[in-house]
Order: structure tokens, then C-alpha cells, then sequence
């Protein structure tokens, strides 16, 4: 990441945490645009990596936690799939790994 980059992404989270603060302090009224929209902060860098680099285990992570946390905060009742679903995740890996 260059200089200016860096500078601009440093500006916007101070901006986004100024509002945040003011918010929590119930000094002014910050409502974003959706409810979880903070999560675009962990899905779209982890979208990009994926574009430029490939998937692999960090940035797929990364999407995943940042997809959670948005289901989360959209209301869904995500947790209760978790479980079930690292369980078939886990068994196709096992149906599908060439290794014996």
C-alpha cells in the first residue's frame, strides 16, 4: 500500500471512529447506511486479496468471519448453523482429499 493510500484509508477510520464515539456518547445520532455495514471492512479487503493472490486459508477466513458477523447483525441466527456446518465442511474434505 503507497503513501497516499495509506493516508486516505488512516483519514476514513479516524472519520468512521469519530462518528462511532459520537454515536456511543450519544452526542449525534451516527446510522449508517444497513445495519452491519462495518463488516464490509473484513468482506471486501478479503474479496480483493482473493482477486489479486488466490484464495487461500487467511483471506478465505476472512471472508467468512466478516460474512458471519454481517448474517449476525442482519439477524439471522447464523450460530445455530455453525456447528452443523463445520461438520459437513469437514466431511466432504475427508470424501474429496486425494491423500490416502
Amino acid at each position: 500500500m503507497n503513501l497516499n493510500t495509506r493516508r486516505v484509508v488512516g483519514i476514513l477510520l479516524v472519520i468512521f471512529g469519530v462518528f462511532f464515539l459520537l454515536d456511543k456518547l450519544e452526542i449525534l445520532e451516527f446510522s449508517p447506511l444497513f445495519t452491519g455495514w462495518w463488516t464490509l471492512f473484513l468482506i471486501i479487503p478479503a474479496i480483493l486479496s482473493m482477486g489479486k493472490n488466490g484464495v487461500n486459508v487467511g483471506n478465505a477466513i476472512l471472508l467468512a468471519i466478516g460474512v458471519f458477523f454481517l448474517l449476525e447483525e442482519r439477524g439471522w441466527n447464523i450460530r445455530g448453523f455453525f456447528v452443523p456446518s463445520v461438520l459437513i465442511l469437514f466431511g466432504i474434505v475427508l470424501v474429496l482429499n486425494k491423500k490416502n
